[in-house]
């Protein structure tokens, strides 16, 4: 069964629009959307009872909600209310939240198909965790890989901590190299500060320097 039918709960008008236009580009047309938690449930019931439920959810964590009355809090009791009674529709949660353990109860015990954090990539990453949910496919974001994957920031010595300032600052490997050597530091040789990069790719989950860094950054790493 194709997924074609897209509800968003977000609570500020510019990063619902955004989204909606997002997935308007996709060539979703079926998309309902709501500011707050308690209508976003009721809207999602509507359609099931209807007989024409939501296939996916996006949305937020937290929301700043300016209704007295409100039964449901955050995201997260959103996700748990749907999932009691359509267990079977896909969700995927946009968020700044980076915390290892909201992640991981998210995916372990709600059992969510996607987690995207919000910034400079966000709309670029909710798309391709659609197509990847689409598909059956559970999708964290770089940002979120990273968290769940990393034991421990501290883990990074300050060696490795240099490397990933100087690739902020635009220097490729052989200037790396150069910087190091007038530091005193090592190693220092272009093919140790290859490996080393390449150590830090992998660590961090990232495909490339410009990734690694947009990660690191994100991560206040540096």
């Amino acid at each position: 069964m194709q997924l074609n039918r897209i509800f968003v709960s977000e609570d500020i008008d510019s990063n619902n629009l955004g989204v909606i236009t997002m997935l308007q580009g996709l060539g979703y047309t079926q998309i309902g959307h709501s500011q707050y938690c308690d209508e976003a449930l009721l809207k999602l019931k509507r359609a099931l009872l209807d007989g024409n439920p939501f296939q996916i959810l996006i949305t937020d964590l937290s929301f700043d909600n300016p209704r007295d009355k409100k039964h449901l809090q955050n995201g997260q009791e959103l996700i748990a209310a749907i999932k009691a009674v359509q267990p079977e529709i896909k969700v995927v949660v946009f968020s700044v939240e980076d915390n290892h353990s909201t992640i991981k109860s998210l995916l372990e015990n709600q059992k969510i198909e996607g987690y995207v954090c919000k910034g400079l990539n966000g709309l670029k990453e909710l798309k391709n965790s659609i197509e990847a949910v689409s598909q059956n496919k559970t999708y964290t974001c770089p940002i979120a890989t990273a968290v769940l994957q990393r034991k421990n920031v501290l883990e990074l010595d300050g060696y490795e901590q240099q490397l990933l300032l100087y690739l902020a600052q635009g220097h490729k490997q052989n200037e790396i190299s150069a910087l190091l050597k007038e530091k005193g530091i090592s190693p220092n040789s272009i093919r140790s500060v290859e490996a080393n990069i390449s150590k830090l790719k992998d660590y961090f989950d990232a495909s490339n320097t410009t990734q690694l860094v947009y990660i690191a950054t994100s991560m206040g790493i540096i």
